[in-house]
């Protein structure tokens, strides 16, 4: 089997464990909506936002409030989640991306970036440095990558021409803005 396999078999794996998740804990995936008021101070100076992606939503509703203050359309995006599991644009004026890409396999994180870099070139990243205190269906740790912010920002800077370094929520994640 390929690396490439492996990675894709793995990251199918992850995301069904995480649609179980969400089944069993209607709660789970909703503490992006603690970061609404960092993201806001960052993107309030923005102009021509008309549309955000939260790419990797979960079960939150940052992105409809985020939206409502800066009078956009708000756009969700979960492979775990089935009413959210179709990328619904392709593109954004704005992307979120909180507390997602911890939750992808380490080989993955390149095509993730990719993907989330063809809708817009302006993202708000949110990673978490540390393990998780959940686990998944299969025992394993809900983060299956944890890496420093100086890993993080180096990955981000393979495909955005700007990554700065913002204030973060909390302590043990890592915030950037790509504009």
């Amino acid at each position: 089997m390929s690396n490439a396999t492996s990675t894709e078999n793995l990251s199918d794996h992850l995301i069904d464990q995480y649609r179980q998740i969400h089944e069993e804990r209607p709660q789970y995936g909703m503490s992006s909506e603690q970061q609404l008021g960092f993201i806001q101070r960052q993107v309030v100076a923005l102009e021509g936002i008309d549309s955000i992606l939260d790419f990797g939503c979960g079960r939150s509703r940052l992105v409809d409030w985020l939206a409502k203050l800066n009078d956009a359309t708000a756009y969700r995006y979960d492979p775990a989640i089935p009413e959210f599991s179709t990328l619904p644009v392709e593109a954004a004026d704005l992307v979120l991306n909180t507390d997602v890409l911890e939750h992808i396999p380490e080989g993955a994180i390149d095509d993730i970036l990719s993907r989330i870099r063809v809708v817009s070139e302006r993202v708000y990243f949110n990673i978490s440095c540390i393990e998780a205190r959940a686990t998944l269906p299969d025992g394993s740790n809900a983060h299956c990558t944890v890496q420093p912010a100086d890993w993080w920002q180096a990955r981000l800077k393979q495909h955005f021409s700007k990554v700065r370094p913002v204030k973060s929520y909390r302590e043990s994640t890592c915030s950037f803005v790509t504009w």
